[in-house]
């Protein structure tokens, strides 16, 4: 296959339950993946917590995802005849994967970002209003905070954890030293946070060298560069297809540059 990603190697960072459709969608484009997770993600060890909010559920106005794994850890906790809140999702990904479940949201922000979804509930949320709102231990305060300032009564749950994990650090290292990838992507601000401290001990800007860098989104580019990594590629809407769109204009745009110098290889 020829096209814009033909030959390219990208690393995909993400967590080992969400990388193989990544991988799948850049096979499909003519990329050669490697995964490598640096991040874990497992379901949070306080099932009685969930349990009591479930049973609680009718009485929220409002049931809030902030990820697909959030829906993914919370509703095998669901009986089918409970009576669900409003539900509002951030994100494309976050409302398909509600929909696995038979649900549709009342709201899915323009966003896809807290801060979209706080625009989107400013007219809906109504002071007192209970609000369950099912994150995983690494989620940002900052819709928990609007929402209370919103005077809204606001019950946190957390149903999944993101960890570190190092496991791939030397297999990384290898690839990077040996000028084997030209594409690393980040999917979330743990990814990005992992691989920073994967590199603690290592000259970074020498390994990254050449290295094209990749970020989903604008909360997750803005960890990398406040990390002191120069970013490349980070699509106007985040989800995985758009990243790859934004990798083929980015690489075509290259090309076109490189036969206009009279040099081709990039």
């Amino acid at each position: 296959m020829s096209g814009p990603l033909s030959g390219k190697t990208v690393l995909v960072t993400r967590g080992k339950e969400q990388a193989k459709a990544f991988s799948e969608k850049l096979r499909k484009a003519g990329a050669t993946p490697i995964e490598i997770p640096l991040i874990s993600i497992s379901p949070s060890s306080h099932r009685e917590e969930i349990e009591r909010c479930v049973r609680q559920l009718p009485n929220y106005d409002w049931l809030i995802f902030t990820s697909a794994n959030g829906v993914r850890f919370f509703f095998p906790f669901v009986k089918k005849e409970t009576p669900l809140p409003k539900v509002v999702v951030v994100g494309k990904k976050t409302a398909a994967a509600l929909k696995t479940y038979g649900v549709s949201p009342a709201a899915i922000p323009s966003e896809f970002v807290a801060e979209g979804m706080i625009e989107a509930l400013k007219p809906l949320v109504k002071p007192r209003d209970r609000v369950l709102l099912v994150k995983g231990n690494l989620a940002r305060p900052v819709l928990r905070d609007a929402l209370i300032n919103m005077g809204a009564d606001v019950t946190d749950l957390i149903v999944y954890e993101t960890l570190m994990n190092e496991s791939g650090k030397e297999q990384l290292l290898y690839l990077l030293r040996e000028r084997k990838l030209d594409v690393i992507t980040f999917t979330s601000s743990s990814t990005v946070q992992s691989f920073i401290r994967m590199m603690e001990e290592e000259d970074i800007a020498s390994l990254l060298s050449g290295c094209v860098i990749a970020c989903i989104g604008p909360i997750t580019k803005e960890t990398a560069e406040k990390a002191g990594l120069a970013v490349h590629i980070c699509p106007d809407e985040y989800t995985i297809d758009d990243m790859i769109k934004e990798m083929e204009l980015y690489f075509a745009k290259r090309t076109m540059e490189g036969k206009i110098n009279g040099n081709i290889t990039i």
